[in-house]
C-alpha cells in the first residue's frame, strides 16, 4: 500500500516569515476573436478571388482571351 506524504512546513526566515509566499495573480482576461461569419466571409471572398484568376489563366493560356493572361496564347503559339 502506498504511504501518505506529509508536506513539509515552510521553515521560517529571519524575518519571521515563511520562505515562500505566492502572490495572488489575476484572472486572465479572455479576449473573443473574431465571429466565424466574418472569418468566413473573408475565406469565401478570397477563394472567388483565386477561382476567377484561375479561370482568366486558364483562358489565356488555351484561347487567347482573359483580362491578364491573354498574351500567354501568343506567346506559346510561337515556339
Amino acid at each position: 500500500m502506498a504511504a501518505k506524504r506529509k508536506k513539509k512546513a515552510a521553515k521560517p526566515t529571519k524575518g519571521g516569515k515563511s520562505a515562500k509566499q505566492k502572490k495572488v495573480k489575476e484572472p486572465k482576461e479572455i479576449k473573443p476573436g473574431p465571429p466565424v461569419e466574418s472569418v468566413m466571409i473573408l475565406v469565401t471572398g478570397l477563394l472567388l478571388l483565386t477561382a476567377l484568376v484561375m479561370m482568366d489563366y486558364v483562358k489565356g493560356k488555351n484561347y487567347g482571351i482573359g483580362t491578364f493572361f491573354a498574351d500567354s496564347y501568343e506567346a506559346s503559339a510561337e515556339d
